[in-house]
């Protein structure tokens, strides 16, 4: 094995077990030392690899958002699935993340999307994400053919640069247990108001799962 896809293989281990470490406590009780003694190495080859501790948080919001991305995308090329079933996926799997997820990783999701622009670059309106999700939709017959490329992508762009402001964060006193709670009223109404009138690609449900 060559030595470059040896430091990929550990990088990938690192950034996997600082995943997982992520999902279930407080970031900031995430020691540097204690994630290398977790996975096996010195705390000097972990440093070579992350150079600080906000660089390591970074890279771990990054994959776990890329991963979320990639797996919609697999669905949006899946031919077996139909477009309400895409959107029905994405709307458990936002629940789910928003049950499972410790808020204070929540935080830093909010943080890192709000000041990172790699992070949010993943989620623009001009991304390969939307553009497949709208092509899709399109070819499907659930988005209007009345409606242009433009005015999708700008209503879009308003919902997901919304929440980059922390001027409006501010304005709702938004956190991320208020968003916990009316996630599922936000994704109806944007979905409501990019495909139309109709329920036929939403999950009816009016209380968050937890909450059943």
């Amino acid at each position: 094995m060559k030595r470059s896809e040896r430091k990929d293989m550990m990088r990938e281990r690192i950034l996997q077990t600082a995943s997982e470490l992520y999902l279930k406590v407080d970031p900031e009780e995430v020691k540097m030392r204690e994630l290398a003694r977790i996975i096996g190495i010195s705390s000097a080859t972990l440093y070579k690899y992350f150079s600080s501790k906000d660089e390591l948080s970074r890279a771990v919001v990054m994959q776990i958002l890329t991963q979320y991305q990639n797996t919609i995308m697999d669905d949006l090329n899946d031919p077996t699935l139909t477009f309400p079933e895409i959107l029905q996926r994405m709307q458990r799997f936002s629940r789910q993340a928003h049950r499972n997820v410790n808020m204070k990783t929540m935080d830093l999701f909010f943080k890192m999307y709000q000041d990172n622009n790699e992070i949010n670059r993943l989620f623009d309106s001009r991304s390969d994400f939307w553009r497949q999700f709208v092509a899709r939709g399109r070819a499907d017959g659930y988005i209007a053919d009345d409606l242009s490329d433009t005015a999708v992508f700008i209503y879009i762009d308003m919902f997901s640069q919304y929440f980059r402001n922390q001027e409006h964060m501010d304005k709702f006193k938004m956190t991320p247990q208020l968003l916990q709670k009316i996630d599922h009223e936000l994704d109806k109404m944007f979905l409501r108001g990019l495909l139309g009138e109709s329920d036929d690609c939403i999950e009816n449900q009016t209380k968050p799962e937890n909450e059943v």
